[in-house]
């Protein structure tokens, strides 16, 4: 029996993949319009991401999905659902989205839903998306069409998570019978209605800013860790220990940590803007500054200078400045080059020609890990926990140099095991580097 895909998901960022995934694993088939089939890949290393990549693959090859690289390849006639997954977090993207919707609109059909699932500043779902699709398809929201906001933002967490978590969804005045409320509910079983889009688009971007902030808290307070002799890590499990409120220290995804506050700051800048939302995204902006810190005070401990030190670089988890489409290259690589080190990286991932493309002459990409630790005098730990099995402090000692050290970013290594060996071990936040 042949699938009909009624339902199409156009987007090129994890949303649109995830959403595209979850709703063929609902039974609803749709078409996926976007770089997946070609570039799925850019957030590497991300539980969530890999696995929907790999339910692709399988729902694709059984036809619930299928893909098309532009919009322009949908048969927009026979399509009941259209959502349109982008974040609208600055000028040049808010106009692709605005131009995309433009293009779609002549040709969707009266009685077609539109959903607009992304993050947006408030107004900007019926200033711009209402009004450019009924300007040019002719047909007037909650008469001939529905049209509905879903504030949706990925974290990074695992895809039945990010299915778990409760979500939004407002509908303008007048629109038709909730069928594509059914639908959606199939796909996300927590579901909230607001008849405010004005206040969806608010929550949804108050919960982005409110996990860029709490991010910032973390580094600030493990700066004040590390300046007080004490390990950041353990002070925050003994406040969750305790039951004290705090938001806790959230995992970097490059390029998406920012997408709420930019979207705030482009807003309110002329006005003065949000002190501390203003403040968070300086603190977060000075991350790899951070890190390029610690791998200095730990090279310094081995009695290392940065000239001629070998640096290991394992995963990119806060260390690349890359989007969801198209990744760039590190400003932490291309320093610990300009400071004289030798750098190399594995990331993690299958295939390494886009990233041999993207470092350039700033570090040398390894396809594996202990060929990159192989004589590192420091070892920065970048990657997922879910990599802990992969690694083996006994073996890192034995391939790095010694005395060598462990800058562990993501927590995937217990420092009682690296000390073990005779490596020095430390992270952000682990304030027994002094100097």
């Amino acid at each position: 029996m042949q699938e009909t895909h009624s339902v199409a998901v156009v987007g090129d960022n994890p949303e649109a993949l995830l959403l595209s995934v979850l709703y063929a694993e609902a039974g609803l088939a749709n078409y996926l319009v976007g770089p997946f089939a070609e570039d799925g890949r850019s957030h590497a290393n991300r539980p969530g991401i890999e696995e929907a990549l790999w339910l692709l693959r399988i729902l694709t090859k059984t036809g619930k999905i299928r893909l098309a690289a532009d919009y322009r390849q949908l048969p927009l006639s026979q399509i009941r659902t259209l959502i349109l997954a982008a974040h609208a977090s600055n000028r040049d993207r808010a106009s692709t989205l605005e131009m995309s919707t433009r293009n779609l609109a002549p040709a969707l059909a009266a009685r077609t839903t539109v959903a607009y699932a992304g993050l947006c500043s408030p107004h900007y779902t019926a200033s711009v998306l209402k009004s450019t699709i009924e300007k040019y398809s002719g047909l007037k929201a909650g008469t001939d069409l529905g049209l509905y906001y879903l504030p949706l933002f990925w974290r990074g967490e695992r895809i039945q998570e990010f299915k778990q978590r409760p979500k939004v969804l407002a509908a303008f005045q007048g629109t038709y019978p909730p069928i594509f409320q059914k639908e959606l509910l199939r796909v996300f079983p927590a579901l909230t209605l607001t008849p405010s889009v004005e206040l969806a688009e608010a929550s949804g971007l108050f919960s982005a800013i409110d996990y860029e902030v709490g991010r910032a808290l973390g580094l600030e307070l493990a700066k004040i860790s590390e300046r007080a002799g004490i390990n950041y890590r353990e002070a925050i499990d003994l406040c969750k220990d305790t039951r004290v409120a705090f938001t806790g220290h959230s995992t970097v995804i490059p390029g998406r940590e920012s997408i709420g506050t930019e979207i705030a700051l482009s807003q309110m800048l002329r006005r003065g803007g949000p002190r501390l939302v203003r403040a968070a995204h300086s603190i977060n902006q000075e991350y790899q500054s951070q890190i390029l810190d610690m791998i200095r005070r730990a090279l310094r401990h081995c009695g290392y200078p940065f000239r001629r030190s070998r640096v290991a670089i394992l995963g990119t988890d806060g260390l690349m400045k890359n989007s969801w489409s198209k990744p760039e290259s590190s400003s932490l690589l291309q320093t610990l080059q300009k400071k004289g080190a030798i750098v190399s990286l594995y990331t993690g991932e299958n295939g390494s020609e886009p990233w041999t493309r993207m470092v350039g002459d700033y570090a040398r990409i390894e396809n594996s890990l202990l060929k990159a630790v192989s004589k590192a005098s420091c070892t920065v730990i970048a990657l997922p926990r879910t990599f802990h099995l992969e690694l083996d402090a006994d073996q890192l000692a034995t391939e790095m140099d010694r005395p060598g050290a462990i800058c562990d970013l993501t927590g995937v290594l217990e420092a009682s095991n690296v000390e073990r060996t005779g490596l020095f071990y430390t992270t952000i936040g682990r304030g027994i580097l002094n100097g």
